[in-house]
């Protein structure tokens, strides 16, 4: 914890000072450090300030793949691919924050990505929290312009989707029930990458770690046909941050933060 820069300690100190129950959102692309990130502020929130902290990324509470089937089957194929908006319990996920602030004793479900499904209840954590930190790759972000969603921005949209119906879909979600669980967020913060090449790099470091470990795992062909699910929405923060960020973090390629912003609302 030690080498930690010194502005996450400035935010581990702000979040503590904050009246609680707290609610932490951490926006970022795909390997960017969201989880690296919120399990060094849980250590330090803990062992610094005797709090309890909650950890909940957006992937678990993914749909069950039963569901995410139906949506592939009846609005869109491309729907079986979990990631995008609309592939999401909101509902759970709003519940969540509800019980959390009502100061119930939390059960956080837990998505398995090897099964593609969620894991059985008695897997889920457990626990009473004073902070909640939720992070996520479109935590924040606001749907689309109907012009923004005519031009394809890869060859997926392109062939797969010529119509539009599956990027309506998602950003017509995007409009309504996510919009209702962002705005349960006490602060949001983003770790905003260089741009989309290097989310790609990062994601391929992921994917190689898999790889590494389980003998499993995409190559980097593979992994950019599988990030184009994710690359309009991914892009539009980079060049257009939520406005309901509150804090900025620029990182460099290396995931170094290179400038902190502070975004007056």
């Amino acid at each position: 914890m030690q080498r930690l820069p010194p502005c996450w300690w400035s935010l581990a100190e702000r979040v503590a000072q904050a009246a609680h129950p707290f609610v932490l959102g951490i926006n970022g692309a795909q390997g960017s450090g969201k989880t690296t990130l919120a399990t060094a502020l849980q250590r330090i929130l803990a062992q610094e300030y005797g709090l309890q902290v909650a950890v909940l990324s957006m992937d678990d509470v993914y749909h069950t793949r039963a569901h995410r089937r139906w949506l592939s089957e009846h609005i869109h194929p491309l729907l079986l691919t979990r990631g995008v908006p609309g592939t999401h319990d909101v509902a759970l996920g709003i519940e969540l924050v509800r019980r959390f602030r009502a100061g119930r004793h939390l059960q956080l479900p837990r998505f398995d990505k090897a099964s593609d499904d969620r894991k059985l209840e008695s897997d889920w954590l457990q626990g009473p929290a004073d902070i909640l930190i939720l992070e996520g790759w479109c935590l924040g972000t606001t749907a689309q312009s109907e012009a923004q969603l005519q031009e394809p921005v890869n060859e997926l949209e392109a062939q797969q989707d010529e119509n539009s119906v599956w990027r309506g879909y998602v950003n017509d979600c995007l409009s309504g029930e996510y919009q209702r669980w962002f705005s349960q967020l006490d602060e949001l913060i983003m770790l905003q990458a260089p741009d989309w090449e290097t989310v790609i790099d990062w994601r391929l470091e992921q994917e190689q770690a898999l790889i590494a470990g389980s003998g499993k795992g995409m190559n980097r062909a593979e992994l950019k046909d599988f990030m184009l699910h994710y690359q309009r929405l991914t892009q539009y923060q980079l060049e257009s941050p939520p406005e309901r960020v509150d804090w900025l973090y620029e990182l460099d390629k290396t995931r170094q933060v290179i400038a902190v912003q502070e975004r007056k609302k």
